[in-house]
């Protein structure tokens, strides 16, 4: 570039232009210190990052410049499986992602893009049919500009159609290369085990991943009652709201709700029944609880988000943890839980368990009549 000293240092003064090679240092030294962790997932081939980018904020925030620089900044940081589905936002979040596809810099090849197939989504009488399921993601491809998904997930489970007709679909669109894997979200295992004697018997392909809740708030589907599943047929997990809504995140550690939060800004019975699930029960909404947690945050030198994620990520059945973000500050503050996850020794994770004090029981072993080890 050719310019003017005199022109230039008048628009821009020193003090700025200081200002931005310190900025640009401290992104360098950020992403120097980045070492992306790759898991496999499930029984497949596959290896995705052991922190996922999930786009049910599209539902909230409709800024597709924002969500542009979001993914591409989590792109950067070796971040390769994105999550997204008809269900958000009625297929704006498809719509948004396929957008900002065309816009970044990354490697198709490497990058795992999953969406999810909803009973009730976009007003649909049909369910999980065999029809709605091949023109759903006929639907979902055409928003997200791709000729396939990677992954594509069974987002609920329909209780009015036939399982067996729900996965010879989805092997059919396998067949077809318009998915090469698939999976659930908050099946539970009763349902899980139906998928896999169904596969067994007609010979479809396994599930590789079941997307369920899993946080310090929420324990016991991760904890206790998969662990079966895990054991024989390897499941993979993606597990969502490792940060509990935000509520992980010490917005929330006076016990109110803040205004510009998302149970503060947005109505819906969906966070009516979040917010009393994982705190609404507990004294001051928890606040006690948060205190704590940041006690332990502070000893070891990071934030609340980190320490919740890491607590998640240290769990061997977590393929990856999904989260979602509104500003970059937030992804630059999740990509730090990496390095604290080989700082959660035993005490700490014992004083972490004395805060909590929520620790799923285990089966009793009626040998012995005592409850089995735990996993973790």
């Amino acid at each position: 570039m050719i310019f003017r000293r005199r022109n230039f240092w008048h628009k821009y003064p020193s003090h700025w232009f200081l200002k931005q090679i310190d900025k640009m240092i401290i992104i360098f030294i950020a992403m120097s210190l980045e070492t992306m962790e790759y898991r496999k997932l499930g029984t497949s081939g596959l290896k995705v990052s052991a922190l996922s980018y999930g786009y049910l904020t599209t539902t909230f925030e409709n800024d597709h410049e924002l969500h542009k620089n979001l993914l591409d900044r989590c792109v950067r940081a070796g971040i390769n499986f994105i999550d997204t589905s008809e269900f958000y936002g009625n297929g704006n979040s498809e719509t948004i992602l396929g957008e900002n596809l065309k816009e970044i810099d990354h490697d198709r090849d490497d990058l795992i893009i999953s969406t999810k197939l909803h009973p009730t989504a976009l007003g649909s009488i049909q369910g999980l049919t065999r029809k709605r399921i091949v023109l759903g993601l006929n639907n979902s491809l055409q928003r997200l500009q791709l000729d396939y998904v990677d992954v594509l997930s069974l987002h609920r489970f329909d209780y009015e159609v036939p399982l067996k007709e729900q996965i010879a679909a989805i092997n059919q669109l396998i067949e077809t290369e318009k998915v090469f894997y698939w999976g659930s979200s908050m099946f539970t295992p009763q349902q899980l085990a139906q998928c896999y004697a169904i596969c067994e018997k007609y010979g479809y392909l396994y599930p590789i991943v079941e997307q369920c809740e899993y946080s310090m708030l929420q324990r016991q589907m991760v904890e206790v009652d998969y662990t079966p599943l895990f054991d024989e047929f390897k499941l993979g997990t993606a597990v969502w709201g490792p940060l509990a809504g935000g509520l992980l995140s010490g917005k929330y550690n006076d016990g109110n709700i803040p205004s510009d939060s998302r149970f503060g800004k947005y109505q819906h019975p969906i966070l009516d029944t979040q917010w009393k699930k994982l705190v609404g029960w507990r004294k001051n909404n928890g606040s006690e609880l948060f205190l704590e947690l940041k006690k332990i945050s502070e000893d070891l030198g990071c934030t609340q988000s980190q320490l919740a994620l890491a607590w998640v990520l240290r769990n061997p059945d977590v393929s990856t943890a999904l989260f979602g973000a509104k500003t970059l500050a937030q992804i630059e503050d999740n990509l730090g839980a990496l390095s604290v996850i080989k700082n959660l020794n035993k005490s700490t994770l014992d004083r972490i368990e004395e805060v909590l004090d929520n620790k799923p029981a285990t089966a009793i072993n009626y040998r012995t009549f005592t409850p089995s080890p735990p996993r973790i």
